[in-house]
């Protein structure tokens, strides 16, 4: 070999080394800047995940019994917490496998939380709204002394030091907790799969999703494991699953519980960004939606000036805003046939008892969408380190383009500059505004929660079809995301099954600190649709 041609091998191999000890360099470095777990990974009770071998004994005298009525039973001395709790354990370790919808029970507690609700009873306490009722807490927030780890092996070691204070609302209450109950990882996607648990099935149909991030907290209702669950919203979490299952789901007022009323594993980043998350109740019937709403508010209830409900005004005085697929320039969010479908029939129903209908829009859904791919970036992304957010700005960049232009928000990941961050909370102001502005014309806007029924899971989020017109994954879920980037109030309302069995829902909106309104309104239609329907 020549030594020319030695020496300009030498230096390639001198330059090949070099860039890969280089990238190993970077490699490591990135690394070390990952998220490391916080301890070992929980030890599963794995008898939850698994079909008994001899089913538990279980009448059935409380099951589907809402928690109003299980309330009044207790309070009147008709029914023991201790007999309803115990015959709720027993129905969950007989059917939990099926969907997965408990990821921790909580039996030793409960039972001794139900004995003593009962001696209260007995000897004539005082007793809480919710007084030996039993109830289901999303593992998004604290329960002392349990795994709070948002099915994340980032958090996988993390015991909480106490209650989430909306956990205590409950509990001051007098509600029994059974359990907490299955999420995504980090709380971050419409379907309910993660590190730690197994995942989560729509109890309609075990292929499909029970919606996500409450996905465990709407199939546990729906499958009659517990009246009562506590949910939460930051882009849809209490209300996708909430539809998906055919439940109500209560996503409420940004902001009505101030910023610290949960707790998550995560104690670090910066607390001046946290936005559009909330807490809210779901339940089979609207009545439970109302018990679970007072009972958890209560600690913050004089802190907000609520729209109060005049009792007198009747379904025909009612002017109602809808639509059934957003539009947007020359362009649609298209929603399925059977979504529309439901919507208007329960349009036309509202219009044959009165209401006065308007099928309109607000103008502002595109920014809207923006708004809250903007907030995001800040709250979920800005403690990341800078070359962390680049790495996921480019795989949001790289991603199939939703049909609203999201570069503005994606740009944000990669500068969370908080200069830039004031001016956007102005123009949320704005949006906000805008949104209240289109409230004094309409009592309320009812339109799709998502572009259709619970979907097939899809843990590699691969685009989905909608009657055919296949859309980016994120794309079907742009109806929800709206209204926490406003922090405006929203109810899914379920209106029964389509053909296939699935369950269909909408969400009505209403103006800011309308709770009372929306719940009122719900219980005038109960009437004219369907409702909750319990799976096969």
């Amino acid at each position: 070999m020549k030594p020319n041609l030695k020496k300009v091998l030498k230096w390639i191999g001198i330059m090949v080394g070099s860039l890969i000890l280089c990238g190993l360099i970077v490699a490591i470095y990135i690394w070390s800047l990952m998220p490391k777990p916080m301890g070992e990974p929980p030890v599963l009770q794995t008898e939850l995940f698994q079909k008994p071998k001899v089913e538990f004994p279980c009448e059935g005298k409380y099951i589907f019994k809402s928690a109003t009525e299980l309330a009044k039973m207790i309070k009147e001395k008709e029914a023991t917490s201790l007999a309803i709790i115990r015959e709720l354990i027993h129905y969950i370790k007989n059917n939990n496998y099926k969907t997965n919808a408990f990821v921790w029970l909580f039996e030793k507690e409960a039972l001794i939380a139900a004995a003593e609700a009962d001696r209260k009873v007995l000897s004539g306490e005082t007793l809480g709204s919710l007084h030996g009722v039993p109830v289901c807490i999303k593992e998004e927030f604290w329960v002392k002394g349990k795994p709070n780890t948002w099915n994340s092996e980032q958090f996988q070691g993390f015991i909480a030091p106490r209650n989430a204070k909306v956990v205590d609302a409950w509990v001051n209450e007098g509600a029994i907790i059974l359990g907490t109950t299955n999420v995504p990882r980090l709380l971050i996607d419409m379907q309910t799969n993660g590190d730690l648990y197994p995942e989560a099935n729509n109890p309609y149909d075990k292929n499909r999703v029970p919606g996500g991030s409450t996905g465990g907290g709407a199939a546990a209702i729906a499958s009659g494991f517990c009246p009562l669950s506590l949910g939460g919203d930051m882009g849809g979490s209490i209300r996708i699953p909430a539809a998906f299952c055919g439940i109500y789901g209560l996503k409420t007022t940004e902001g009505s519980m101030g910023k610290k009323f949960g707790s998550s594993p995560d104690t670090t980043g910066n607390h001046h960004y946290f936005r559009m998350a909330v807490a809210g109740p779901m339940a089979r019937t609207i009545d439970d939606i109302e018990l679970g709403w007072k009972a958890l508010i209560k600690p913050w209830h004089q802190n907000n000036q609520w729209l109060e409900v005049d009792e007198n005004k009747t379904l025909d005085q009612y002017k109602v805003a809808y639509l059934d697929e957003w539009k947007f320039g020359n362009d649609k969010i298209p929603v399925s046939s059977s979504v529309k479908e439901k919507l208007n029939n329960l349009v036309s129903a509202l219009k044959s008892k009165g209401v006065e209908t308007d099928n309109v829009q607000p103008n502002n859904f595109a920014e809207m969408r923006q708004m809250h791919m903007l907030l995001m970036a800040y709250m979920v992304f800005a403690k990341q380190p800078w070359i962390i957010r680049q790495l996921i700005k480019q795989e949001f960049s790289s991603g199939t383009p939703l049909k609203i232009d999201m570069s503005e928000g994606i740009q944000r990941i990669g500068d969370v500059d908080e200069e830039e961050y004031e001016k956007i909370l102005q123009r949320r102001d704005t949006l906000t505004a805008a949104l209240e502005n289109f409230f004094k014309k309409h009592d309320f806007l009812i339109l799709p929660v998502s572009t259709g029924p619970a979907f097939q899971k899809n843990i590699d989020h691969l685009p989905m079809a909608v009657d055919g017109i296949k859309m980016e994954y994120w794309g079907h879920f742009h109806y929800s995301m709206c209204f926490n980037a406003t922090g405006h109030p929203a109810l899914t309302i379920p209106l029964g099954l389509n053909k296939e069995g699935l369950p269909i829902a909408v969400q009505v909106v209403g103006p800011l600190f309308s709770e009372k309104r929306l719940i009122h309104f719900a219980k005038l239609i109960q009437p004219i649709h369907e409702g909750f329907v319990k799976p096969k």
